[in-house]
């Protein structure tokens, strides 16, 4: 009975610390970003071209959704770039 009061107390603990471990997912590069998008990384106040150039289609598209900005989705990744740098001059 002692035996089975240990191991219970055993697999309590080796659960208690490896329940954390099983839910952690790897990050891979494209779902490393911080969730808020930073597209002014010098903090001059001015967005660039080529602060706009770092994010990812889907990452610009959510700036300009966030920013009150109206895109053309469908277009390329620069002419989202360009519309996107033009209304925020």
């Amino acid at each position: 009975m002692e035996i089975i009061a240990i191991i219970l107390i055993l697999v309590g603990v080796v659960y208690f610390f490896n329940k954390d471990k099983g839910s952690k997912t790897p990050s891979s590069p494209a779902t490393s970003r911080p969730s808020s998008i930073i597209a002014d990384e010098n903090g001059n106040g001015v967005t660039s071209k080529a602060e706009l150039k770092k994010l990812t289609k889907n990452q610009l598209i959510e700036l300009a959704d966030k920013k009150n900005l109206k895109v053309k989705k469908s277009g390329t990744k620069a002419a989202v770039i360009n519309e996107i740098h033009a209304k925020l001059k």
